[in-house]
């Protein structure tokens, strides 16, 4: 039975040891720059050659992360970056940004590229534009269900991977700019700030305004996810990689979580594997936020009661009398002395001393505590012990090396090792001579001794040839140079045979530009989620109106019946403008809304904006215009260049600076609007009582600590989508980006009303064309927002 390849992550060199020595098939790790989690220790480049010579060694593999978006003014460095990847043997690099793609093209180096899951590839669509891009490998979303990744492996021309433990965000990955917006620390960049672990309040806006009382109030913290109980059913599905999350956790977690799935894969190779409560039990003695299984199999995946570590439920306080404290135990796990306990009903713990256990029961004298409280541990000695002796254990030998020793009559000694790599034979020779003996000879026993000691070396030495004549002498120490210089060079032939490339076409499909619409006066378009909303803009000016219709029923279901005929009045009210009209699509759409959208637009023939890889190209064949939203997260001029290939224009992302906007000028900038901060598969009105009556056009927000509201959306599929506090505001700037060629301008309207969205695309109309009036354009459509205006990161560029 074929078993997917077990991915651990290396935060540190430290993790990456531990990871290997508990039986990790390949590490992902990254550089000092340009990697999703770059508040975790990370490797130097120095660290970064080791790491792979080590894993080479030992028969592993090491991908790193060169998975944020690049500003232009990076490219230079990171092309200088991913030829030194290239020289180092790195076995794949996981990329987010398309313009690696280019680089990768123009340096004409074959390194295999994996697409990360800041990609957000969520359908066949997807995975099929990797396969066309010439990336190797595509890391699924984590928000797909397992019948959907099963469709997408059998479909599939590439290798698949999908997470299986550790933490999940509450966004899709690659579509959250919260922490962005906040305070300047992008999860595109590798600095989240985390604002999803803060508490929330659920408000309704419209009509009335007022507060949600829930019991929870961490509303958009997540649980982790943890598939051990489903692992067989994962490995049938035939993905190629299993990844383990948690660059940002400990060596501890590292080696617990590689060693549990490690064996449990290896007892599903051997067949009759069971999941083990035990070994589930030590999942959840490494840092974790309550487990679950996920979306890919249906479980409820949010833990909006506590953000933090929850370590493993042991039991619950009995009763507290005259300083000691009972605990009836429940889990199979006994706690022991110097073990860490945590008393929710306080939100305390302390470390276990003193004690007794008697009939289930756990007496310590302690501080008072409820009763019926939960009791957990969070910390356990014996872990750190276990992880100290994985850090010690003697590397596997993972390679047999023939050695022949031969001797001729003159004393000519000639040691020769023969290891096979993958199938391709190395042979390394050592020579040296022997002398006559005068007093005493070595022996062909003492011999064979000293050059099969394999020490600390992940080889194992098999004496395929032995000849000797005898009656000759040299000091231990010379054979047991001959066989150290023996093994260094059969390793140095390991590592440069397992960091070579097969030669591969990796020319990219690239076809003529369509490019958008550069010249002539400005376009001030806007993104809209009604009909009414849509006449104000056009009434405005606009020259461009995206429609992305809400068709929910009460927030908690949606009705994409309703879409053609919303559609089909839309596009026959705007006909009567002289203005272009957009059906924005979903920024995320799984396989069964995908479909539909195609059936729908197969009738309508309408001009389209899409936020996914892979959805233009199913529109090729049609003949429309396909725009691309700010979802694509076009960062530089490269990936512009890139992508229109296929797309008429491109909205690019709104977290560059004035200064990083250059070369980009034939797109769109978003210049107005409370934009999209995340995406989440989770639908938050169902917090709420089945029995919650939803007034007629309401409008719903989260309050944070500080008193920010940030309005809720809808997608298609009932998706939750979140925006930012404020509003983007770039009038001020509108004259200096028509001087610097830029002609597209979009306002986000899609939460505003309709009276609000004819004045802010009339305002920016205006400035466009009498630039004098923008003082006074700018206070008036200030006044009229909930969440005050940002000129946001045109200005100031992000935190780094």
């Amino acid at each position: 039975m074929e078993i997917p390849e077990l991915l651990a992550p290396a935060g540190s060199p430290r993790a990456l040891k531990v990871a290997l020595n508990a039986g990790a098939d390949a590490v992902y790790l990254s550089g000092k720059d340009f990697g999703a989690r770059h508040y975790a220790e990370n490797f130097s480049r120095d660290e970064l050659q080791e790491a792979i010579r080590e894993a080479h060694l030992l028969d592993r593999k090491v991908y790193v992360t060169l998975n944020t978006l690049i500003k232009n003014s990076e490219l230079p460095e990171v092309s200088e970056y991913l030829q030194d990847l290239y020289s180092m043997g790195a076995d794949a690099v996981i990329i987010q940004d398309p313009a690696l793609l280019v680089l990768r093209d123009e340096l004409s180096i074959d390194i295999p590229f994996h697409a990360s899951t800041q990609m957000t590839i969520h359908s066949r669509a997807g995975v099929e534009w990797a396969e066309r891009m010439k990336i190797d490998r595509v890391i699924l979303a984590r928000e797909l269900s397992f019948d959907e990744v099963q469709e997408i492996v059998r479909a599939s021309g590439v290798e698949v991977e999908i997470f299986v433990h550790g933490a999940i965000c509450y966004s899709y990955s690659g579509q959250c700019l919260l922490s962005s917006f906040i305070g300047g620390r992008s999860g595109n960049r590798g600095r989240c700030a985390q604002p999803c672990r803060k508490r929330y309040d659920l408000v309704q806006l419209h009509p009335s305004k007022r507060r949600i009382s829930l019991d929870d109030g961490f509303l958009l913290s997540t649980a982790d996810l943890s598939t051990y109980r489903r692992l067989d059913r994962i490995v049938d599905t035939g993905v190629a990689g299993l990844k383990i999350e948690g660059r940002m956790r400990s060596p501890e977690y590292v080696a617990v979580v590689v060693d549990v799935y490690r064996r449990a894969l290896d007892e599903i190779k051997e067949g009759g594997w069971k999941p083990s409560s035990k070994e589930a039990e030590r999942l959840m003695l490494t840092f974790n936020r309550k487990l679950s299984r996920g979306y890919l199999f249906g479980d409820d995946v949010m833990a909006r009661d506590y953000p933090g570590d929850r370590g493993l439920p042991i039991g619950y306080v009995r009763g507290y009398s005259g300083q000691m404290l009972s605990i009836g135990l429940t889990s199979r796990t006994i706690p022991e002395r110097g073990d860490g306990l945590f008393f929710e009903a306080i939100g305390k713990g302390l470390y276990l001393g003193e004690h007794s256990i008697r009939n289930r029961t756990l007496t310590l004298r302690a501080g008072p505590v409820p009763s019926g409280s939960r009791v957990y541990l969070t910390r356990r000695r014996s872990l750190k012990r276990f992880v100290e002796d994985l850090e010690k254990r003697p590397p596997l030998k993972v390679w047999d090396v023939e050695i022949s020793f031969t001797v001729d009559s003159d004393g000519h000694v000639l040691l020769t090792g023969e290891v096979s790599v993958h199938g391709k034979v190395l042979r390394e020779s050592v020579e040296t001579e022997f002398e006559r003996a005068i007093r005493r000879p070595l022996e062909p026993e003492t011999i064979k001794k000293q050059i099969l000691k394999s020490g600390y070396s992940p080889f194992r030495l098999i004496l395929a040839d032995f000849s000797y004549p005898g009656g000759l002498f040299a000091p231990l120490s010379e054979l047991n140079r001959i066989r150290r210089e023996l093994l260094s060079g059969l390793e140095e032939g390991i590592i440069d045979e397992m960091g070579s490339y097969p030669e591969r076409n990796l020319k990219l499909p690239r076809k003529d530009k369509h490019g958008g619409r550069v010249s002539g006066d400005p376009c001030i378009s806007a993104c809209v989620e009604s009909h009414e909303g849509m006449i104000s803009a056009l009434e405005a000016g606009a020259g461009r109106v995206y429609l992305e219709p809400q068709v929910h029923l009460n927030f908690r279901e949606c009705d994409p019946g309703k879409l053609e005929g919303v559609l089909l009045k839309a596009e026959r009210s705007a006909s009567g403008y002289d203005a272009e009209f957009v059906w924005k699509w979903p920024d995320i759409t799984h396989e069964r809304v995908l479909e539909r959208l195609l059936e729908l637009e197969e009738e309508l023939s309408l001009d389209v904006m899409v936020g996914g890889y892979g959805a233009a190209e199913l529109l090729e064949d049609m003949d429309v215009r396909v725009y691309g939203s700010a979802s694509l997260n076009i960062y530089n001029r490269l990936s512009a260049d890139l992508m229109h290939d296929i797309f008429h224009m491109l909205t690019v992302s709104p977290e560059l600076s004035h200064e990083d906007l250059r070369g980009l000028e034939s797109d769109e900038i978003l210049v107005h609007g409370n934009l999209t901060a995340m995406i989440s598969r989770d639908n938050i009105w169902r917090v709420l009582l089945d029995d919650f009556r939803f007034p007629e056009g309401s409008r719903w927000g989260l309050r944070d600590g500080r008193g920010k509201i940030f309005p809720l959306n809808q997608l298609l599929n009932c998706e939750t989508v979140v925006m930012n506090s404020a509003e983007t505001c770039l009038i001020d700037f509108m004259p200096s980006l028509i001087d610097d060629g830029f002609r597209n301008f979009s306002a986000d309207c899609r939460v505003q009303t309709p009276e609000r969205t004819f004045k802010i695309v009339k305002s920016y109309v205006e400035a466009a064309e009498s630039p004098d009036k923008i003082p006074s354009l700018k206070r008036s459509i200030s006044d009229g927002s909930c969440g005050g205006i940002t000129a946001s990161h045109f200005t100031k560029g992000l935190r780094e």
